[in-house]
């Protein structure tokens, strides 16, 4: 169990890193060969396609977690008319969302053009888009199941090469004339061949000869599915709000040019949220088989052990974040951007810490079916984050839809962790104590070493901002092995890193 889950983790952690690397590299030639408004209007659709997500119905974690129950139960029958049910829902959304972005372009593309600007080009965009969502909804259902056998590693080798190939292109043929489309066009030809081979993986016998056959179709099944489902798709309906509202909200109201001093300290933010949901993703489908064996005492070590680690490694990249952030944008895209950033980063990078001081709770309620509370108070952390952003952006700008982003968080946070150790059956300050208050030291000493070494250094170049970010961690590692690990886990690692070493 812990070797898979070790595989698995490390290997989303080494996807998280070549995409974190490939942002770095492209997205100042997005931005040069974009432009701010395009750059922006590309931001906008990205959140528009993920409220486009919602209309799973909830169906991928569900898939995920009947793939992991039924496999553990050993049932062939139930593996093979899931995966076809939930696939014939997931083309039928395909075939419709195609039809709206089709008809969009056709219509009424000239909503997305500047003014005074030809409409063609946004034309074949939306129809690039549409094509790429009716290969992509069916395609989820593969990707689940490979996700509820514990086959990350093999998604996420396609997911390296695929996407080193795209960005390689991208970098060699982008120019300001084709700069959308090709963007469009190289990601939707690139994440549709991604989704094919996971299809044909899962055919292969060796993976369960998983097919879309019409008579292992079940509407009884998938009405299990949906009705699991349900609860994920309002928290799914919530998390969109929250966390792509904001983009939507700036361009609507200050115009799609402003959307990237925006989204780049946003996207900053969000690698500290890839990288939470990168260690944590593996852990649903675990939990989902060690519930079905009834081994809740395994289900309680592995959650407040893995909280443990998985907090400390955030609040260390939150606190990098805050204090190399600014000066990495300025030196990164332009001191524009930097400046515009200042606060927006601070705000931005506590709304994503916040839940992350709870990491496993949605994985491990969602394996046990008890994530209603989520469907229940997220839509009103939603409701508060959009209607405070709507307040705050004419009176504080960018500032004030950041800061909306952090008070519903106060708010819900505290109330999901108190739930889910309940489930767990144990205390909120045993959990704190045991999970949350390690982190915090090395978090410290981080900080401390950034502030000494900013004595010494300006922080206006790459050179100085790795030096800073290189000697930082090593002060953080130090913290994390001598107080977030115990001495068991000491002993553990130490003679795993003596026998890697002896090997080579």
């Amino acid at each position: 169990m812990i070797r898979t889950l070790l595989v698995n983790t490390g290997s989303n952690v080494l996807v998280m890193f070549v995409k974190l690397a490939i942002t770095f590299i492209m997205t100042p030639v997005f931005v040069h060969n974009l432009g701010k408004y395009d750059y922006g209007l590309w931001e906008m659709i990205g959140a528009v396609i993920g409220y486009m997500g919602i209309l799973d119905l909830g169906l991928r974690p569900a898939i995920s977690r009947y793939a992991a129950k039924h496999l553990a139960e050993q049932d062939e029958v139930a593996l093979q008319s899931v995966y076809v049910s939930a696939f014939a829902f997931m083309a039928i959304v395909g075939v419709l969302l195609f039809l709206f972005f089709f008809l969009w372009g056709i219509w009424f593309s000239g909503s997305l053009s500047p003014a005074g600007g030809s409409s063609q080009k946004y034309t074949l965009f939306l129809i690039i888009i549409g094509a790429y969502l009716f290969i992509s909804f069916p395609g989820y259902v593969a990707e689940s199941y490979l996700e509820g056998f514990q086959k990350y590693y093999l998604k996420n080798n396609i997911t390296i090469v695929n996407s080193i190939i795209g960005s390689t292109l991208l970098y060699t043929f982008i120019t300001p004339e084709n700069g959308l489309l090709l963007l469009a066009a190289i990601n939707g030809i690139g994440i549709s061949i991604k989704y094919v081979l996971f299809m044909w993986i899962l055919s292969r016998p060796a993976y369960g000869a998983i097919k879309v056959q019409a008579g292992n179709y079940s509407w009884l099944r998938l009405k299990e599915l949906v009705v699991f489902g349900f609860k994920s798709f309002v928290q799914g309906i919530a998390s969109r709000v929250e966390n792509a509202t904001d983009v939507l909200v700036i361009g609507f109201i200050m115009g799609p040019a402003m959307v990237p001093f925006y989204s780049i300290p946003a996207n900053l933010a969000q690698q500290i949220r890839t990288m939470g949901w990168t260690l944590t993703h593996a852990f649903m489908p675990l939990f989902s088989g060690l519930s079905a064996k009834a081994e809740d005492d395994m289900i309680r070590r592995v959650f407040v052990m893995s909280s443990r680690y998985v907090v400390s490694i955030l609040f260390g990249m939150g606190t990098g974040a805050l204090m190399l952030g600014v000066p990495f944008i300025s030196v990164w895209l332009d001191s524009e951007f930097g400046n515009q950033a200042r606060l927006i980063i601070v705000f931005l990078v506590f709304f994503t810490i916040l839940p992350f001081i709870n990491p496993f709770a949605s994985r491990y309620l969602t394996a046990i079916n008890k994530h209603g509370i989520f469907a229940k108070l997220t839509p009103i952390a939603a409701a508060i984050n959009i209607g405070l952003s709507l307040i705050l952006v004419h009176p504080f700008g960018l500032e004030g839809v950041a800061f909306a982003s952090v008070v519903p968080g106060l708010i819900f946070v505290p109330l999901y962790l108190r739930y889910t150790c309940r489930q767990l059956g144990i205390t909120v300050l045993y959990y704190l104590r045991s999970a949350v208050l390690p982190g915090l030291v090395p978090s410290g000493i981080m900080a401390l070493v950034l502030l000494v070494v900013g004595e010494y250094l300006v922080y206006d170049s790459y050179t100085d901002i790795v030096a800073g970010a290189v000697l930082s961690s090593l002060g953080w590692l130090v913290g994390f092995w001598l107080l977030v690990l115990n001495r068991e886990e000491r002993r553990y690692l130490g003679a795993r890193i003596a026998r890697m070493y002896g090997r080579t």
